[in-house]
């Protein structure tokens, strides 16, 4: 064999070491990619399943702060009605503390001293007035009460069905029978008193001729 020959061979089997040097190194760092992306895998599925959990304790406490809530809300409401109720009878519990002890009786209202009196003040008297005939007799007892002294304002907020309610605001006392009676003379019909509640500020009233 020539000198040539065995140089050719010699640089040949150092290429080939060369490239199996270079394949092992590969092969290894391809083993440490592969570990290093199960690992990241192992992480991220972990990570996922943490953000996951979160989440549902998040919804589940967000769903127990809405009915806390609802819960509360539902409590203040009832709160509210019954302070409005305290503070009307507390108003009028005023209004006759106030009020002098001996005074003669108002001559234009003609106060009857067995039947309560409705005051002024609050939010009014809600006057509840059932049978009527129609919408135009309606106008007409709204008309009557405008008229009266002792009213200042009368609003129509319902009428179905022959029933209807009307919230009057007083500028003096008066009774039930009083406003009944005053709505017959003036409309031509009969008024009976159903309800009178003064310390509810409701008065209910049907006419019956």
């Amino acid at each position: 064999m020539t000198q040539s020959q065995d140089d050719a061979i010699a640089r040949a089997a150092r290429l080939i070491a060369g490239g199996l040097s270079e394949l092992t190194t590969a092969s290894q760092e391809n083993s440490a990619l592969v570990d290093e992306v199960a690992r990241n895998r192992i992480a991220i599925e972990a990570l996922s399943q943490q953000m996951e959990q979160r989440l549902a304790e998040e919804r589940q406490q967000r769903g127990a702060l809405a009915d806390q809530i609802t819960n509360l809300a539902g409590s203040l409401d009832r709160l509210v009605s019954h302070l409005e109720g305290i503070s009307l009878l507390m108003s009028e519990l005023v209004e006759r503390m106030a009020a002098p002890r001996e005074s003669e009786p108002e001559p234009v209202t003609h106060v009857e001293p067995t039947e309560p009196l409705f005051r002024p003040g609050g939010e009014g008297v809600s006057l509840a007035i059932g049978a009527v005939p129609g919408f135009q007799v309606l106008m007409d007892i709204q008309k009557a009460l405008m008229g009266f002294q002792q009213v200042s304002s009368a609003s129509v907020e319902r009428f179905q069905e022959g029933d209807s309610r009307i919230q009057i605001h007083l500028r003096e006392a008066v009774t039930g029978t009083q406003l009944a009676t005053a709505l017959g003379d003036a409309t031509g019909h009969a008024f009976a008193v159903e309800e009178s509640r003064p310390e509810l500020m409701r008065l209910r009233l049907k006419i019956v001729g």
